[in-house]
């Protein structure tokens, strides 16, 4: 069916009205063909002086700005490299990345959040803090599911090995129970625990320490004036690389090829992406690709820099003589 939309007219005043359309498609063998078309049209009629009117005054008529020629005008195209910090209590920017002032939670009471890797392992770890744990727990998928003493439900879901675990609403203590999958649903039991997880030195909530197959990997305080302290071994920094139109525009674009240059900058890599299978259009992403990097905030020997480019190529899909090609640049320095 053919596109519509719906303009509500104000009737009582006499208005110019313009409407623009521009159509482009491609034929079977991969040609270009386009058009154009454009309506004016008159609305309202000027009332006898003693009909009142609901517009005391004319409503303010828009000129219309002037569609350009795809012919002769090139696309404007925007290359898009996102950073976000997907762990820390959602507190790190990637601008703002540093490593921790404290490895061990010692503020007293209870943590405003705790992280937790699943690593897998033995009965009862490396903390200090002597708790009850049974079973072991070495299987790349599990269901782990943490109710806290309060009996808040922390985390009940699916699992894979390395996967950061954030855990809001925590209080004197949590309860863990790691289990199989099976059929996407909780399975046998293989390793349960029970420990503390207030801020006190019995506790042992250090930084890098197993809990079972849980590995803590950050801990946020609040201090009494407010104050929030996150304290991270590592940031999860995830990186994606994107084209669109830039916005306002509306020429499509072909694009013809993409790279990116990314990590730290003295070891970077360098990746090459097919070009999308359509043209890029005024309503259209296309996501080249997206990669996690886990920064050890504990370990960080030499340069701390890391710089990640996007370089795409692009044609106007109406004129392949037009250039739109396009670059983005994210750097950020962990300090």
């Amino acid at each position: 069916p053919a596109p519509s939309f719906d303009v509500v007219i104000d009737l009582t005043v006499v208005t110019n009205n313009v409407v623009f359309t521009t159509i482009t498609a491609n034929s079977e063998q991969g040609f270009f063909c386009g058009d154009s078309d454009f309506v004016t049209f008159v609305t309202g009629l000027a009332l006898p002086p003693n009909v009142p009117t609901r517009a005391p005054t004319s409503a303010p008529t828009i000129t219309p700005l002037p569609t350009p020629d795809p012919e002769t005008t090139a696309c404007q195209l925007q290359a898009i490299v996102s950073c976000d910090v997907t762990n820390a209590a959602g507190l790190f920017e990637c601008d703002n990345i540093v490593p921790p002032t404290s490895t061990q939670c010692l503020s007293g009471g209870f943590p405003r959040e705790l992280e937790f890797i699943y690593r897998g392992g033995d009965c009862p770890g490396t903390t200090s803090q002597n708790f009850a744990c049974q079973g072991s727990a070495n299987l790349d998928e599990v269901w782990i599911t943490i109710i806290s003493g309060n009996n808040n439900i922390l985390w009940n879901q699916i699992t894979t090995r390395d996967s950061f675990m954030d855990l809001r609403g925590v209080d004197q203590s949590v309860e863990v129970t790691i289990s199989t999958v099976e059929n996407g649903r909780v399975g046998e039991e293989i390793q349960s625990m029970t420990f503390n997880t207030t801020c006190t030195s019995a506790s042992g909530l250090r930084l890098k320490d197993t809990f079972g197959a849980l590995e803590l990997v950050e801990f946020t305080t609040v201090a009494g004036d407010g104050s929030v302290a996150v304290n991270a071994a590592f940031a999860n920094v995830a990186i994606t690389y994107a084209v669109e139109l830039q916005a306002g525009t509306a020429i499509r674009a072909s694009v013809t090829s993409a790279s990116s240059v990314g990590g730290l900058v003295t070891d970077q890599t360098t990746t090459s992406y097919p070009p999308p299978p359509e043209v890029i259009g005024p309503q259209d992403t296309h996501v080249f690709g997206r990669i996690e990097t886990v920064i050890d905030l504990m370990n960080l020997s030499g340069s701390a820099d890391y710089r990640y480019n996007l370089e795409v190529s692009a044609l106007s899909a109406s004129n392949s003589n037009l250039d739109c090609s396009s670059s983005d640049l994210v750097q950020f320095n962990i300090n």
